[in-house]
């Protein structure tokens, strides 16, 4: 079109010739408007080049930007990419303007939204406020450019679904703490032509309904794994089956190692999304609740309140509080707080029914319920009316003028400095008692000073850890910060390195003994004190009257002997370490110094051998030959299994503990436990229930724990017909038969649903219930199953654990099991925003369904992997030699 009759760089009016209203920048907003007779509808056009031009406000000299999520507001005074407008006209001369950051149509919207601004303008007016201090105070009150509700009266509407192809995109949705659905896809050359959102909504057309119902509450996404750019994202979820669903749910984490944000996913099948009533439960119980505090008990009286308002102020951040008849916080609620966690703002939940809810309500001058408050102070607030509540978008655009980006916490989302570490961990006085001094390892602990504290690193930590741990397993490191733990840190001596060692009772039994009365200045100079203080229960032999008196003193005591060959002087301690990690296996352990090659020889150890470690592995007799030796002979083998270290040893006993059970000392037929008859009484001593006055002594010290993890209350336990009844017993089978096979486990469940936080540590969430978890908490190592949970598998994981094929991994600070949850309130979790209990049978037949669906692939994936090795059989022994040279070893598992 002809540019020249269009009138730049002076005053106009933009008129919307459909809703006969004039396009303006209103005193006290940023917002595009449709109003009329008003000065601020005053604008001016710029050409920028072409048919293209900006919109800028001649009363402020904001332009109009163009918003991916439906707004036009007048922003920057600065010309952006989403404030450029390209100009075309129809047959009458009327204009359009399409924004060029999303090529859609700018137009008036229906709606009119400005009456309470215009009340509180003229009530500012007359409290003689300037024009500055009005519009400073409205735009921080009432600006919310909202997702999916349109306030602006300018609106743009939007593709509902992100398109994410790029990895900097996927990192947006790591930092975020919202929970996010992505559907990813792997698009071709015939795909390629079409837009992600298109082949989305046309494969699972329930998808755009779905994602309107959720709008907000979870952001829906659509993912181009393949390869078609530099910075593509690929399938970093390992996903053997496309298209399928991940769910990121889990609050954002810090790689120690590389300083990234990232998150936990759960990858499931898309046909899923066939059933979006299911998949809309499973989003919103997935919704986190840990960026709301609920007021209960005395914290919900007006003077506590009071004061946890005061105490938020000092640390900068504003008060959202929601008082309303539902016991907890709706799920929408919760995601606006993992919205806006870390900007600023505090989240704050009130049942109206507490104690002291009425005299907060009065307090606060909030007429009707639900009603939502911003507290800046207890005489500085603003009220949200009732029927303002309903919509996302609505809360969203009452609490976002009060956010604020804090650069650490809006960067991450995560729990930053020391104390949020996997590696370093910081004992309050109770965990010191408990985890420490009622343990069976030795403890090197740093009292730390303020200094020291922030001078502190993570690498400096896991550094001597890692030696530490390889060197002797026994040996475990902490921390307590003197400035926060005063009482603690001057009960033991002050700021420095201290050693707290083991001691032996007069019946060799382990005790803890008494703290070394040298005071180390850093870690490593406590290593060697540390390590000498670990007890040694082998023997040393000095002849063969000495070797066989040990070989048959360990046949009488049914345990397995072990041998260790070694050149060196003194005893290794990852050797000492060995016998006390097996507590719950019978095992004896000898060394033998400078052995002559002729008993080598008899061991099958190379003369030229400096070290060798063999197992003698009980065998049957052979009556033909009555010289034969009564045992057979396994033999550590450095070149497959790595050098002699405490977690490549560990490994090895484990494995042979596995694989050649040892005569064992021959029980009751009392104590026999039959499985197809497992009463209550036994099940109940095998499988007790955790909680927080029996945690240390069930799953405490060097205790390796295997945690059942269900998610329905424990009185519905006493119905054999109910779905925790058929959990219990499948995990009481389990648990039977691992002690049956002399397995060192010891098993407990605890409710996940009102154990939240226990349970998320492990990586289980409410939709991994029912599953196990093996956990130590004297190496801090945990591996959680996934997967059907029925006999087989559990079974399986323990032995795969075991035996080092399921590796596990660091876990920090494990939160303490909090108060037992009422039935009530276990049945509350599953209650969805409008206050309707959520049909479990039918997430039940969900996940049933999921979990075949995964159990069919990996059986399928098992399948092709067995083929291929039989096809590639010929090959691989034409190579072999080549192969073993350049073989990597596997990677050595530290439970």
């Amino acid at each position: 079109m002809d540019m020249s009759d269009i009138p730049f760089d002076v005053p106009v009016i933009l008129h919307s010739i459909r809703k006969h209203k004039n396009l303006q920048n209103a005193v006290g907003t940023k917002e595009a408007r449709c109003l009329e007779d008003n000065v601020y509808e005053q604008l001016v056009l710029r050409h920028v080049d072409d048919n293209t031009v900006v919109i800028q406000s001649a009363c402020n000299n904001r332009y109009l930007q163009d918003h991916t999520n439906g707004h036009c507001v007048f922003g920057s005074i600065r010309i952006r990419d989403q404030s450029l407008f390209t100009i075309e006209a129809n047959s009458t001369s009327s204009l359009f303007f399409m924004p060029c950051f999303t090529g859609n149509v700018l137009q008036c919207d229906n709606e009119l939204v400005v009456k309470d601004r215009q009340r509180l303008i003229l009530e500012l007016a007359k409290g003689g406020k300037t024009p500055d201090e009005i519009e400073q105070i409205v735009t921080r009150l009432f600006d919310s450019p909202t997702v999916g509700v349109p306030s602006s009266a300018y609106a743009i509407h939007a593709n509902a679904l992100e398109s994410i192809t790029i990895s900097a995109e996927l990192a947006a949705v790591e930092r975020s703490a919202k929970v996010h659905a992505l559907l990813i896809l792997g698009t071709d050359e015939k795909t390629q032509e079409r837009s992600l959102e298109e082949l989305a909504t046309t494969a699972y057309p329930a998808l755009p309904e779905l994602e309107k119902q959720l709008e907000g509450l979870v952001t829906f996404g659509v993912v181009d794994i393949a390869p078609h750019g530099k910075d593509s994202i690929g399938n970093k979820w390992q996903l053997a089956k496309l298209p399928a669903l991940v769910i990121y749910k889990d609050a954002p984490k810090e790689n120690p190692y590389t300083g990234k944000i990232y998150r936990d996913s759960k990858a499931t099948d898309a046909a899923i999304l066939d059933n979006p009533r299911k998949l809309k439960k499973m989003l919103k119980q997935a919704i986190p609740s840990e960026y709301v505090q609920e007021l209960e008990g005395d914290k919900a009286t007006l003077k506590s309140f009071e004061q946890l308002v005061n105490e938020k102020i000092d640390e900068d951040d504003t008060v959202a509080l929601l008082i309303s008849k539902q016991k907890h916080a709706s799920p929408m609620y919760r995601a606006l707080a993992a919205e806006f966690n870390g900007q600023g703002l505090s989240f704050l939940f009130l049942n109206k029914d507490e104690k002291g809810a009425k005299e907060i309500v009065n307090a606060l001058k909030i007429e009707e319920l639900p009603g939502m408050v911003v507290l800046r102070s207890m005489t500085e607030h603003v009220v949200l009316k009732a029927e303002n509540t309903k919509t996302y978008g609505e809360l969203k655009g009452f609490v976002e003028p009060f956010a604020t980006q804090k650069e650490n916490a809006a960067k991450s989302g995560v729990k930053k400095g020391k104390e949020g570490s996997k590696y370093i961990r910081f004992f309050s006085g109770k965990d010191f008692d408990d985890l420490v001094l009622r343990s069976d390892v030795v403890w090197i602990i740093e009292f730390m000073g303020a200094e020291r504290e922030q001078a502190l690193t993570e690498e400096e930590w896991k550094k001597s850890l890692t030696e530490l741990h390889r060197k002797a397993g026994m040996v475990a490191m902490g921390a307590v910060s003197c400035e926060k733990e005063a009482e603690l840190c001057d009960r033991h001596g002050g700021p420095g390195v201290r050693v707290f060692p083991l001691g032996l009772t007069e019946d060799n039994k382990l005790k803890r003994g008494d703290v070394l009365t040298q005071t180390f200045t850093t870690i490593d100079e406590a290593k060697e004190s540390a390590i000498a203080a670990i007890p040694d229960f082998s023997a040393e032999i000095e002849s063969t009257a000495d070797l066989n008196g040990f070989i048959s003193q360990a046949r009488e005591n049914r345990a397995l002997p072990i041998l260790l060959f070694t050149n060196k002087k003194n005893t290794p301690p990852m050797i000492k370490a060995l016998v006390l990690s097996v507590p719950t296996q019978k095992v004896m352990l000898a060394v033998i110094h400078d052995a002559d090659e002729d008993l080598k020889k008899q061991f099958l150890v190379k003369s030229s051998a400096s070290t060798s470690l063999v197992c003698l592995v009980p065998t049957k007799a052979d009556t033909e030959d009555p010289t034969s030796a009564p045992f057979g002979i396994v033999a550590y083998e450095k070149k497959k299994m790595g050098a002699y270290n405490y977690p490549n040893i560990m490994q090895f006993i484990l494995q042979v503990l596995a694989q050649y059970p040892h005569p064992q000392d021959t029980e009751p037929e009392s104590e026999e436990i039959d499985l197809s008859s497992l009463d209550e009484k036994s099940a109940q001593s095998l499988v007790p229930y955790l909680t927080k006055k029996n945690m240390d002594d069930l799953c405490g010290g060097n205790k390796i724990c295997a945690i059942g993890f269900f998610e329905d209350h424990l009185n519905t336990l006493s119905d054999p017909e109910s779905r925790l009844a058929k959990w219990w017993t499948t995990f009481a089978h389990v648990a039977a038969q691992s002690k049956k096979n002399k397995e060192p486990f010891h098993f407990m469940w605890v409710n996940g649903k009102c154990q939240k936080d226990f349970a998320e540590a492990f990586g289980v969430g409410l939709f991994q219930m029912p599953t196990l978890t093996v956990y130590s908490p004297s190496k801090q190592r945990y591996a959680t199953n996934v997967g059907l949970f029925d006999e087989e598998n559990a079974a399986a994981f323990l032995k795969s654990v075991l035996s080092g094929s399921i590796g596990t991994a660091p876990i920090g600070n494990v939160p303490e099991l909090g108060e037992e949850c009422s039935f009530d309130e276990i049945q509350e979790v599953a209650v969805g925003a409008d206050g309707v209990p959520e049909d479990d049978e039918d997430l039940d037949d969900m996940l049933s369904e999921i979990l075949s669906d995964e159990k069919q692939q990996r059986d399928e994936l098992e399948k092709e992997l067995k083929s291929e090795q039989k096809q590639s059989k010929k090959s691989k022994k034409k190579h072999k030699s080549k192969k073993k040279k350049s073989k990597k070893k596997k990677a050595r598992d530290e439970l």
